[in-house]
């Protein structure tokens, strides 16, 4: 169960490795030192690296923890190995840079085989827990509804890929090959972090002693629908980036994680946080930061850097919940006798510095800023570059926040080890 524990760590800390890097390629006077080559390769290894991996090692973890203990060692090895390949080739720039939706790819080998280890150990894994989830979909604990429900899409996931790719034409438009060969999997993907969320918020509730009611659990479920017909479609359709997948996709987004994940935020925000607590204002922080975020997704026009800000803020808020949750666990596994100050501290630095850094994502992109565009030659009016700078500063305040945790983790896992080899 700790292996997945640690795969989490290890991500996170990589992928913000890599944030850092591609916030200073995008401040100005900073980003005249990088080559473009390696901006958009780092990129691709915060996004692969902390947002897919990060999260579904975290969710691997949860259906362990919470579900049953089924994971092998075999799953395990695999997606450490998928971490590596992912981290080197994304680390060194090597091969070609494709900035794709949702698996932003490289075309190297190095890089397919860090996908192709990750995705099998995450299919095998879920598969292991599919018998016991179908069962759990009709159980009165909300909290198990909403695991089962993410072991359903994680097998959805990777499933919709393999059809994906089993029917993809190769194309000489390298961009347009790889947006196909993604999307309605990616679409899923999408689904499974909601229901990670969904998930996490409900644990810390739950470990702060106020347990969701039943009817909670029907927002979970609300999830399933349509995951089930974008595999329909990616079974039955010639271009799954048409016109009309997208309405599909778009119409998704809008209704199938907006309505149970915003019903979810909002009876939590005003029914169990903010009351004192450490988790409970933790949770409240998470809950803010979502409907920021997908409020920032209703107001999208174009594309421009209100996307990245949307996604950003639903992403700050997904890891404010997963950090609160590691704390715990810290605790419960006995590597932290307490929770310590600075680590009562740190989901408020991440939090405001992610609060800077989507704001001045959201306005710039108000203003025409574009998105995935290396430097800052962009920039023509003052607005835009105070916009920027305002998301340089919030970038260093969230990075510091995530430095910030991952030293905590690092001094909870020695000081354990340590411990141990005293005794």
């Amino acid at each position: 169960m700790k292996g997945w524990f640690y795969l989490f760590i290890a991500s996170i800390g990589a992928g913000g490795f890599f944030a850092l890097l591609v916030a200073l390629a995008r401040t100005p006077k900073l980003a005249d030192l990088i080559p473009p080559q390696f901006f958009y390769h780092w990129l691709i290894g915060h996004v692969d690296l902390a947002l897919i991996v990060g999260f579904l090692s975290f969710l691997m973890f949860l259906w362990n923890r919470h579900l049953s203990q089924k994971s092998g060692l075999l799953e395990k090895l695999l997606c450490y190995g998928g971490w590596a390949f992912i981290f080197f080739s994304s680390l060194f720039g090597l091969g070609k840079a494709v900035h794709n939706n949702y698996i932003p790819t490289i075309v190297h080998p190095l890089f397919f085989g860090g996908i192709f280890l990750f995705g099998i150990g995450y299919l095998l894994t879920a598969l292991r827990f599919l018998k016991e989830s179908l069962k759990g979909l009709t159980s009165a604990d909300p909290v198990k509804v909403a695991l089962s429900v993410s072991v359903l899409l994680s097998v959805l996931f990777p499933l919709t890929l393999i059809v994906s790719f089993l029917r993809q034409e190769p194309s000489e438009e390298i961009y347009l090959y790889y947006e196909r060969l993604y999307w309605l999997g990616g679409h899923i993907h999408q689904f499974v972090n909601a229901s990670l969320l969904v998930a996490s918020w409900l644990l810390i509730s739950r470990y702060d002693g106020r347990d969701a009611p039943y009817v909670l659990r029907y927002a979970s479920l609300y999830l399933i629908p349509f995951p089930l017909v974008y595999f329909f479609l990616q079974v039955v359709v010639s271009d799954p980036i048409s016109a009309q997948v997208k309405m599909v996709t778009t119409l998704g987004y809008a209704v199938g994680i907006g309505i149970p994940t915003l019903a979810t935020a909002f009876y939590l925000l005003f029914k169990h946080s903010f009351r004192g607590s450490f988790l409970s204002n933790a949770l409240g922080l998470s809950v803010l930061m979502y409907i920021l975020g997908a409020g920032m997704g209703y107001l999208i026009a174009g594309s421009d850097l209100r996307i990245p800000a949307h996604y950003h803020g639903v992403i700050a808020s997904i890891l404010i919940a997963l950090m609160t949750l590691t704390y715990v666990y810290l605790k419960e596994m006995k590597m932290l006798e307490d929770i310590p100050i600075l680590a009562r501290l740190q989901p408020y630095l991440y939090g405001v510095g992610m609060l800077l850094f989507t704001s001045g994502l959201f306005w710039a992109g108000v203003y025409g800023a574009p998105r995935k565009t290396y430097g800052t030659g962009y920039i023509e009016s003052l607005k835009v570059y105070l916009f920027m700078a305002l998301m340089g500063l919030g970038s260093v305040l969230s990075v510091l926040g995530g430095i910030i945790f991952v030293a905590l983790i690092l001094y909870a896992l020695f000081r354990s080890r340590w411990s141990w080899a005293s005794s």
